[in-house]
Order: C-alpha cells, then structure tokens, then sequence
C-alpha cells in the first residue's frame, strides 16, 4: 500500500542526518555539561555552540536561548511566572490558541486570575484593534499565537505587541509571549523584530528528535521550579545534548531553504484547492482567506466536505495510504477523558457551522511531499468523498 503523509502539522518525519549525529553526539560528548572534568567540559562546549548556532538563526542573543522538552514546557514556564507576582492580575490570549496556551490559560482561572480573549475577525485574524479591546489595566501576560496549527493563519504578533505596549506607556508593560511552535520552519522567524518578550519553539515540529524545545526570553525571568540551576535556574535538569545539537543542525539545514520550501509548498496547496474545489459543497476554512493569501501559511489547508464527517474521511484516506488530519493532535489528546466538545473551538470561535466543523480535516505538507504524491491524493479524495456522498444520499 501506498504511504502518503500529509499531517506535517502535527509532527514531521525526523530528518535521518539529524538522528544519525543524535546518536554520535550521545556516544561520544557523553558527559554532563555541568561536570568540570574534561567530558564534561568537552559536552558544555558542545552545549555552548549549538546555542550560538541557534540564536544567530532567530537573530537573538546565546543567552536568551533557553532549552527545554518542548513548545509546552516553554509555554508552561512563562505563565509559572504569575505565581511569584504578588498581585493576580489578568491574562490575555487569542481565542484561537493551542491548547498548550488555552488549556493552561484555563487552568489559571481556576487559580483566580481573570482571563481575557482576543477574537479574531472572519479571516481568523487578531486585530490589534481587537487585543487592545481585551487590554486592561491588570493584563500582566499576553500570548498570541504566531502561526495557527489548525487553520495555518498568521498572526501580526509585531503591531500587537507595539499597540500594547503604547498604550501602557509610562507604565510597566507586559510580558508578551508568542506560541511560535508551528511558525518553526515555515515562516522566517527574526526575534529582534517580533519585539515579544518569550516565545516557544519544538523541535519535532521541524524533523528534530522530540523532546526538545526552546524557550526564548528576551529578559531573564525568575523561574519557579527549582533544580541544579542548568540554564540559568529558568529550566533545571541535565540538558537533552543530543537533541539540542540535533535541533541545531536541522535548523541549519531546513531554514536557509525556506523561501523554497514555500514556494513549493505555495504550489502544491494551490494545486490541492483546485483539484478539491469540484467537489460539491467543498468548504476551505476560512473562507475569506482561501487562496493566494499572504495572511496564510501555504504549508497548512483546513477543509471540510459537508455531509462527511471528517473523522469518517479520515479513516478511509488512511486505509488508503494518505495521512492526514481532523485538527490539532493535542486537541485530540486533550479531549480524551473528558467529553468530547461537537465543534472544533477554534472553528468555532472562526465562526464555522457545526456541520462544516465536524466535517473537516486539515491537510499539511512539508519539504520532502512530492507533486506526484499530490496527484495522487487529490484523485483518491474526490473518489472516495464522491462514494461516500452517495452513501450519504
């Protein structure tokens, strides 16, 4: 059978030189970087230069790269800030975040900080308008997504974090902190430029090992959980090398090939809309940005097939070799255990019909999917969209 992955949102297929030099760097800079004895100090050089090597590809400074198991884990450690504040004042995030960023949000309201949403317009995006309206006095954290994982829009992160700040100017700021997990590889990332004061990355979103992350700081914060003091006491415990030097080396080979990754990817998503768009009823969420938008990230195509369910279409294109899927695959995971919500949040909050939502699936490509791989799902999705259809009446 044929295997077609096209769920690169998710997670991506790990790059083999990246899990090859893994595993030479585990063998051979075995030492803790915190020993003083030469392995350790051969493995704390080591350390030292895959964060230069990092930093100067986000155009940040060595220091203000900190490493962690993942996108989560950076997200976590800049909201742990709020317990050693001594006023709880109030939190501020898009209404379409990851759950990493909603889920923890929520669970600080339970801890009685109030919690405010910043909507997004039909097209998905947030306005700086939008989050100036959310903006109170007490906003002591806000978190904007960069790059949605679901709907693949592209937040203005910058003119955001400028309004805010303007209009606490005179006064202490706050700290703004962008989800930039999914933004990793597909947009050109200049932290200098973003003007946040944090941001989280993942590796395995990337082709990196998983469980490796990166948490950016733009300052030093104080952390709240205590250890050795590795990474400045921000992240204790015996840094992951491997998959730090791993990271470093994908990044260094994904990254200087963005702009051609995109474009390929431009091509490929434009191909897919077209190929799709004869199908009767077809939806691409959200509508008013379908196309050749800039807004867009062109690697991430959010569809829906009304009356189709989209779990149902995910299984049969599954059992036909394609892997694609109905959303964000924390969602997924969160949602076990507890009961399922009907609608997708963030389609919701897009404003997306209950049908139209559970219809959908989100199809993502990345730099190794191949035209011919395209061609090929294209003609299985209408066919089997088609027979399902009329099974449907």
């Amino acid at each position: 059978m044929i295997s077609t992955y096209l769920d690169w949102a998710a997670t991506a297929p790990p790059d083999p030189e990246a899990l090859d030099y893994a595993r030479q760097v585990a063998l051979e800079y075995y030492g803790n970087p915190s020993s003083l004895h030469f392995a350790g100090k051969k493995a704390d050089e080591l350390l030292a230069e895959s964060r230069e090597r990092i930093a100067k590809l986000l155009n940040c400074r060595p220091e203000q790269i900190y490493f962690t198991s993942g996108g989560s884990e950076s997200t976590s450690i800049v909201f742990s800030q709020l317990f050693l504040k001594l006023r709880k004042g109030s939190i501020l995030i898009g209404a379409t975040e990851h759950p990493s960023v909603w889920e923890t949000a929520r669970l600080y309201t339970e801890l009685g900080y109030p919690l405010h949403e910043a909507k997004p317009e039909k097209d998905g995006r947030i306005t700086p308008a939008a989050a100036l309206h959310a903006f109170t006095s007490e906003t002591e954290l806000v978190s904007i997504m960069l790059l949605n994982n679901e709907t693949g829009i592209v937040q203005d992160v910058k003119s955001i974090a400028v309004a805010l700040r303007e209009a606490r100017r005179g006064k202490k700021p706050p700290h703004i902190h962008t989800d930039a997990v999914q933004a990793l590889g597909k947009e050109k990332i200049d932290l200098e430029d973003l003007g946040v004061d944090s941001a989280s990355f993942s590796g395995h979103k990337i082709g990196a090992p998983r469980g490796i992350g990166i948490l950016y700081l733009r300052r030093p914060i104080q952390g709240l959980f205590k250890g050795g003091g590795q990474e400045k006491g921000v992240r204790p415990g015996t840094e992951n090398l491997p998959g730090i030097a791993a990271l470093a080396r994908v990044m260094e080979k994904r990254l200087p090939l963005l702009e051609e990754h995109r474009e390929q990817a431009r091509r490929q998503k434009a191909r897919i809309m077209e190929g799709l768009s004869g199908i009767p009823g077809a939806l691409f969420i959200p509508e008013q940005t379908a196309g050749k938008d800039s807004h867009v990230s062109p690697f991430i195509l959010k569809c829906s097939f009304p009356p189709v369910p989209g779990e149902v279409l995910q299984r049969i294109l599954s059992d036909r070799g394609y892997a694609v899927s109905t959303g964000s695959a924390c969602s997924s995971s969160a949602d076990r255990g507890r009961k399922k919500e009907k609608i997708n949040r963030v389609l919701k909050v897009l404003g997306v019909s209950p049908q139209a939502a559970e219809s959908s699936i989100r199809i993502s490509l990345g730099p190794a999917t191949r035209d011919e791989e395209i061609e090929a799902f294209i003609e299985t999705a209408v066919r089997e969209i088609g027979t399902v259809k009329e099974q449907l009446g």
